[in-house]
């Protein structure tokens, strides 16, 4: 299976569910695994023919910026709901959110979630 890869993209943004956090905007860090078939692309050396990087960056980082969300479970659920709904080619995605330095004797604390289109479809009644 082919993939797009998207590390370290950075979105400051309001998270997390304690008094102080919902006044200050934090880093979080997403990693993303978007599995889609990218043949037509590599033969054809057109933008028109794989998935854009920097609007899956975009559309990543506003819908968690617009919801300022308590939960970076939250977080991924918006992202792999907006990128399933955006991209038709998408077949599976893994997302995985970290939130650096929030707990000081870990560099950062984190969630992975993977989900395919299948899957996506059960959980919003496609």
């Amino acid at each position: 299976m082919d993939s797009i890869i998207i590390e370290g993209l950075k979105v400051e943004t309001v998270v997390g569910c304690f008094a102080w956090e919902r006044q200050i905007k934090q880093p979080l860090l997403l990693d993303l695994l978007i599995h889609t078939d990218l043949e037509q692309a590599a033969s054809s050396d057109e933008l028109e023919d794989t998935l854009n990087y920097a609007e899956i960056c975009e559309l990543s980082s506003k819908v968690i910026q617009e919801a300022a969300p308590k939960l970076i479970e939250h977080a991924a659920k918006l992202v792999l709901t907006t990128l399933f709904t955006t991209f038709s080619a998408i077949d599976s995605i893994k997302i995985t959110i970290r939130k650096p330095a929030i707990i000081a004797e870990a560099n950062s604390v984190g969630i992975s979630l993977e989900r395919h289109r299948s899957d996506f479809r059960l959980s919003t009644g496609e």
